[in-house]
């Protein structure tokens, strides 16, 4: 079996399990990029934005048991305010790895400013380049969040796990497992592969030197979970209204 594997850390307790199997050939992208495979019929399954199931929907399934999600804070995706611009930006810079951060920063925009701001799909290498010389407005995601720094007078940094909750109340899915309609997986294939990841999250965080224990620690065990609620389905099902009506997607 062929399975689409995110290449960052907030991934590693859903992937574990299938890594460390054996049995199936593992392919390491990027969600935009396991997506395109997925619908090419290059991959079985593959954990892609959640956005991205909603845009493919009538030809792709996904399990709802499992799934990157957070409740009040993420960490890494986050929203680099340039503080020089005037607000909103006329156009936003974002990170080309994941197109649920992308729809939701749109979303978050155009809730607060009635406006659907124009995002460029950029390499996140140059987005760090551009947030060290201090030029525009940017949005990146995953370990290029989680390792960038930035210059406090220059950008106002938003957590969007964060921005979302305040505005909302709710939690949100970032990602989940996708497959065709042709196939049918059980949710237990799933999450028996988050099970093995929960229970070796001390291997996963010991494995992991570019953050400190204490980082890793409140990341993978506080501030995102995996098994998805009942508060993330209403925060997804909110967030496909929004792109919806405002045509985000």
């Amino acid at each position: 079996m062929k399975i689409g594997i995110v290449k960052h850390l907030n991934a590693r307790p859903l992937t574990y399990g299938f890594e460390n199997s054996g049995s199936h050939e593992l392919v390491f992208e990027n969600p935009s990029v396991l997506k395109d495979l997925l619908l090419k019929g290059e991959l079985d399954t593959a954990l892609i934005s959640s956005v991205e199931c909603i845009r493919n929907e009538s030809v792709l399934a996904y399990s709802t048991a499992c799934g990157v999600c957070a409740k009040e804070k993420v960490r890494s995706i986050l929203f680099f305010k340039n503080k020089k611009e005037s607000f909103p930006p006329a156009k936003i810079y974002t990170d080309s790895g994941s197109r649920s951060s992308v729809a939701l920063l749109q979303t978050l925009l155009k809730k607060q400013t009635g406006k659907l701001i124009e995002v460029i799909p950029t390499n996140p290498n140059t987005i760090l380049e551009n947030i060290q010389s201090a030029h525009n407005s940017h949005l990146l995601f995953g370990d290029n969040a989680l390792l960038a720094t930035w210059d406090s007078s220059v950008y106002e940094v938003y957590d969007l796990a964060e921005w979302w909750h305040r505005e909302t109340n709710l939690s949100f899915v970032f990602a989940f497992w996708a497959f065709p309609k042709t196939k049918n997986y059980p949710d237990s294939f799933f999450l028996d592969s988050l099970e093995y990841g929960l229970s070796h999250l001390e291997e996963i965080i010991s494995s992991e030197k570019r953050f400190t224990l204490e980082m890793l620690d409140s990341y993978l065990k506080k501030e995102l979970h995996y098994r998805i609620t009942e508060s993330d389905l209403s925060g997804f099902n909110l967030f496909r209204k929004y792109c919806t009506d405002w045509k985000i997607l």
